[in-house]
């Protein structure tokens, strides 16, 4: 059976007659029943599929695909300046350790 894996013909068998001894004459209307629940159980199913898939394909045309932007081109960097002792010493955005005499 392509429903229930593992489930052979005699397994079937057995759980016919379980059914038949425990609904007895009441047991076309359990099995009609049963039928009828699983069409609404796969009806249900499909539109809860359906109505996710549209809103998959709404989402997806909502959202705008667009190529990343082109990475910005290195400017040429200026060679690195060196400063003496006497341009460091009036800049207010230089921060210096302070320093200890060791005597």
């Amino acid at each position: 059976m392509g429903f229930l894996p593992g489930i052979g013909t005699s397994e079937m068998l057995i759980v016919g007659v379980i059914a038949l001894l425990l609904f007895g004459k009441n047991l076309p209307g359990v099995a009609r029943n049963l039928g009828k629940s699983m069409a609404e159980l796969k009806k249900g199913l499909s539109g809860f599929q359906e109505e996710f898939r549209n809103a998959t394909r709404e989402a997806e045309r909502s959202v705008a695909y667009s190529a990343p932007a082109p990475a910005p081109r290195a400017l040429p960097q200026d060679p690195p300046r060196t400063r003496s002792t006497a341009d460091s010493a009036g800049s207010p955005d230089d921060f210096t350790a302070p320093r200890f005499e060791l005597d």
